[in-house]
Formats: structure tokens, C-alpha cells, sequence
């Protein structure tokens, strides 16, 4: 079951937190910007809300929406210096947890959608989200959601992290055929999931992240029309 969740689910919530922490082989990999209570306890009213999957009473996977003001620290639009008034209308897709016992079976992209539908409601026109270069699975799963990488460097808080961005209506790229991600080869530029420097150079010149591949995790940039 999908809800909205309130402040009396903000328990749960810390335990499914210590649970996904425990598992993580890398504590870096997931922050939560101010910490887990301060964070949580933020996201039940007007700033941000949360969504969450249940099996009974028991929360599987949290997701939650960010509404920042425009010079908020941390709005992920001041890393790409967007002016103000767009700045002051994205959504973050902020934050997502899943327990580690069920992972795989599709809660994450659950959470993402709910997430987008959520934000049209709420009026944003663009999404923001960010995801550790570590993490392979979670840079798969918003890149097969429409999300374009835009951005990487250290944020405020002091976290290495990937910006992807795309518009609510529609994927941030649509290859040759109309569809998200679909480009020709031609089209991309693969470069090694670790090769930081390569895909800080791509970005500053103008190519965007749009696809990631089985084999081996590379991901493939096109130059943003």
C-alpha cells in the first residue's frame, strides 16, 4: 500500500533508516541533509512531503518530495546556478530508502513515479534528484525514468554526488525515435562509470548523462539539444 505518511510515521521511518545504513558498505553513499530525525521530520508538511510502501504497518520503502525556496541550501538548482525564479519552482526527488530485505522488486521505481505525479500536483515544472557515482543501481533507475545527468562536484553538505534533472511532463532526453534514452549510438559518448574527470569535462562542454549500460555500468552522454 502507498500513502502519504505524517509525523507519527517518523519511528518507522528512523528504523528503516538505521536498517538501510547497516547494510550500506559506504556510510558516504547516503546522506540526508541535516540528518536522518531533522531531515524525516522536515517532510511532513508544506517545505516537503513523504510517501511510503507498506506491507501492514510495517514501512518497506520511503520516498520523499523537497519543495526549496529558490536560495535554500539545499536546493540542488544552485549547483547548476539557475536564476532564481526557476530555482524557486523545481521539485527535489530528495530522498529514497528501501529496506535492504526487499530490494529488487520494484519499489524504488514505485516511489519515483508517485514522486513525479506528486510534484505535478504541487506545480513544479522540473525535477531534481542526486545519487552518490558509487551507486551503479540507483543511477540506473533514474536514468531509465527520464532523468539526464547534469551536474557533478561536492554539494554544500560536503557529499560527492551526480545532479540529474528532467522535466515533469516528459524525460529530459528523447532520442531519435522520440523516446527517452533511445538516441542512436551515434548519438552517445560512453564513458567508465569511475572516470569522474571525463564526465566533469563532458558536462562543462555541454553533454548531458542519458543512459547507463549493462555490461559494465558506463554511462552514456549526448550533447543536449
Amino acid at each position: 500500500m502507498l500513502r502519504r505518511l505524517n509525523a507519527a510515521d517518523l519511528p518507522a521511518l528512523l528504523e528503516l533508516h538505521a536498517a538501510v545504513m547497516a547494510a550500506l558498505p559506504d556510510p558516504s553513499l547516503f546522506r540526508l541533509f541535516g540528518g536522518a530525525r531533522s531531515f524525516l521530520s522536515s517532510h511532513f508538511g508544506e517545505r516537503g512531503e513523504s510517501l511510503g510502501l507498506f506491507d501492514g504497518e510495517r514501512v518497506l520503502a520511503y520516498g520523499s518530495l523537497t519543495l526549496p525556496m529558490a536560495d535554500d541550501a539545499d536546493n540542488y538548482a544552485r549547483n547548476l546556478d539557475w536564476p532564481p525564479q526557476r530555482a524557486g519552482r523545481v521539485a527535489l526527488l530528495s530522498a529514497a530508502m528501501v529496506d535492504p530485505s526487499h530490494r529488487g522488486q520494484g519499489l524504488h521505481p514505485a516511489l519515483i513515479e508517485a514522486r513525479l505525479q506528486l510534484a505535478a500536483e504541487r506545480g513544479a515544472v522540473e525535477v531534481l534528484v542526486r545519487a552518490a557515482p558509487a551507486n551503479a543501481q540507483s543511477r540506473r533507475t533514474l536514468l531509465a525514468h527520464g532523468f539526464a545527468i547534469v551536474w557533478l562536484g561536492v554539494q554544500a553538505e560536503g557529499s560527492l554526488r551526480h545532479v540529474m534533472w528532467r522535466p515533469v511532463a516528459q524525460p529530459a532526453w528523447l532520442g531519435e525515435g522520440g523516446e527517452g534514452g533511445e538516441g542512436g549510438e551515434g548519438d552517445r559518448c560512453w564513458v567508465a562509470a569511475e572516470d569522474l574527470e571525463e564526465h566533469k569535462r563532458l558536462l562543462r562542454e555541454g553533454w548531458i548523462g542519458v543512459a547507463a549500460r549493462e555490461a559494465d555500468a558506463a554511462i552514456g552522454f549526448a550533447r543536449q539539444r
